[in-house]
C-alpha cells in the first residue's frame, strides 16, 4: 500500500462529505465542511491510496482524512475518518499523528479532541497516542456522551 496524505482543500468539500457520510451515523455536509475549512487556523489531510496491492479489499482512491485547527497555542481534531476498508490499518494513527505534528510546528501546546463514549476503536488510539480524558458531554452525540480528551503538544517523540 501506497498511502499519500494530501493537503485538504475547499475544492474536496464534496468528496470529504462523501467520505463522512460512510463512517459517521450523523454527517457533516459539504457546506459544513467548506465552513470548517475555511476557519482561521484549519487545516486537513486526505489519505489516498495510490498503489493497492489489494485492490478487491482496498481499491486506490481515497482512504480517510483529517480534519484540524490550530490557533491561539492550543490545537483540536475537528473530525478524523477512515473508510471501512483501511480500518485497523494503521491509517487513522497515521493521520492523527500529522495533525499532531503540524499543530505542535503552528505553535499549539496542547491538542484537544472529543470522541463518543462508545467508541472503543477511537478511545484506545487516542490513548494510545498520550490523550487523557478532561471531560465528558452528556448526550453530545444524538444521545451518546462524548468523552473530551487533552494531549500535551510539548514533547512529540516518535509514534508507534
Amino acid at each position: 500500500m501506497t498511502m499519500e496524505l494530501l493537503p485538504a482543500a475547499l475544492v474536496h468539500t464534496e468528496l470529504l462529505a462523501g467520505m463522512h457520510r460512510i463512517c459517521f451515523a450523523d454527517p457533516w455536509g459539504s457546506d459544513s465542511l467548506a465552513a470548517t475549512l475555511s476557519m482561521p487556523g484549519a487545516a486537513g489531510l486526505i489519505a489516498v491510496d495510490g498503489d493497492s496491492l489489494e485492490p478487491a479489499l482496498r481499491p486506490p482512491g481515497p482512504a480517510g482524512f483529517v480534519l484540524w485547527r490550530a490557533i491561539a497555542g492550543e490545537a483540536e481534531i475537528l473530525t478524523i475518518a477512515v473508510l471501512p476498508p483501511w480500518r485497523r490499518s494503521g491509517l487513522g494513527g497515521r493521520l492523527l499523528d500529522a495533525a499532531l505534528v503540524a499543530s505542535q510546528a503552528a505553535g499549539a501546546e496542547a491538542m484537544f479532541l472529543e470522541a463518543a463514549a462508545d467508541n472503543v476503536a477511537a478511545l484506545a488510539l487516542y490513548q494510545k497516542r498520550e490523550f487523557r480524558q478532561v471531560g465528558l458531554r452528556k448526550g453530545y452525540y444524538a444521545g451518546k456522551d462524548a468523552v473530551v480528551m487533552r494531549r500535551d503538544l510539548h514533547t512529540i517523540g516518535p509514534c508507534e
